[in-house]
């Protein structure tokens, strides 16, 4: 047992001297190096230098963020990097610098400085060493001719005149058609107003009732709500007191504060009281009574038609000659009208 714990302080030693050297080589593995485009390169000419980084599978390189000012040279950009596999088992990882020397002369690139973690997340610092860059004059030697200087770049000139004038023609054309199109909508709203006198469309609605026959086809309540809703509109449009809200005895009170004769007020009830029998009870009258009530309706109108001034204004009737009915010019306008409520 005492020789055994004096064996694992001596195990402990073989093993560390076993992987220092492997420690270290696998270190030694990760390599980076820099080059640049061949060829003769002059001021301001793009150079190309590529930086390899040759690492361990599953190792990260960590590729550094140059200054636009590095160095002596102009970075114009950085592209992105891109690992590739190689044949004895590492990646390589590549990435394109592009920059300018805007001098002639030699140059050499400043240090490198690349981060690499492994797969345990340990960094590791590899370095590329300076690579020479030449650029050369685009001066000949010995030339000393002047020349003149070189003209201004030629712009290509677009021509928006064109453009410009179609666009003010299709506002112009736009507007137009707008208000065309408002003036015809005021034209014909304008010849859709009804100038016809109460009366005459109140005839002219019971004939469209009476070519429905809808007594005969048994429907009676939109027969007599057609019917007693004409009445109604006329009654009120030519005597001025609310009847298409009111309920029939509420008509019935309000008769008596306006200028309809008893008989014409009491036709005109009854006629009220038979449309709600039929409107709102199970009551089913027969065809004559249908009819009856059309004709009844007719007779209303006949009798309270108003009478037309052939000349308004010019020779007016004395107090004694003027008529208790309603009195209408001959454009269907009531001169006067008292409204009660």
């Amino acid at each position: 047992m005492k020789n055994f714990r004096l064996l694992i302080p001596l195990l402990a030693v073989a093993i560390f001297a076993l992987t220092a050297p492997l420690a270290v080589s696998a270190q030694s593995v990760v390599t980076a190096s820099l080059s640049a485009d061949t060829g003769e390169l002059t001021v301001g000419d793009p150079i190309q230098l590529t930086l390899n980084v040759t690492h361990p599978p599953g190792h990260q390189v960590i590729l550094p963020q140059l200054d636009s000012n590095w160095g002596d040279f102009l970075v114009q950009s950085q592209f992105t990097g891109e690992t590739v596999a190689n044949p004895d088992g590492t990646e390589t990882t590549i990435q394109v610098i592009d920059a300018r020397l805007f001098s002639p002369g030699d140059f050499t690139t400043p240090p490198l400085t690349i981060t690499v973690s492994d797969e345990s997340g340990q960094l590791s610092y590899v370095s590329t060493e300076p690579i020479p860059v030449s650029i050369s004059s685009v001066l000949v030697e010995g030339d000393t001719e002047l020349r003149d200087i070189k003209p201004q770049a030629a712009l290509p000139y677009v021509n928006y005149l064109p453009w410009i004038v179609g666009f003010v023609l299709l506002v112009l054309l736009t507007a137009g058609g707008i208000f065309w199109y408002r003036r015809r909508k005021a034209q014909l709203a304008l010849a859709a107003v009804d100038n016809r006198l109460p009366h005459e469309v109140a005839l002219d609605e019971l004939d469209r009732v009476e070519q429905l026959e809808l007594p005969k086809s048994e429907r009676f309540k939109e027969h007599y709500t057609l019917v007693s809703d004409c009445i109604r509109i006329y009654m009120e449009k030519t005597y001025h007191f609310p009847v298409l809200e009111r309920t029939t005895g509420e008509i019935r009170a309000n008769l008596k504060r306006t200028d309809v004769s008893s008989e014409v007020a009491k036709e005109f009830i009854s006629l009220l009281d038979e449309s709600d029998l039929v409107k709102f009870s199970k009551f089913r009258p027969d065809v004559q009574s249908a009819q009856l009530i059309l004709q009844n309706s007719r007779q209303i109108v006949i009798q309270t038609k108003p009478i037309i001034l052939e000349n308004e204004g010019d020779d007016q009737p004395s107090i004694n000659d003027l008529p208790s009915e309603p009195v209408y010019g001959e454009n269907g306008r009531k001169p006067q009208a008292e409204v009660t409520s």
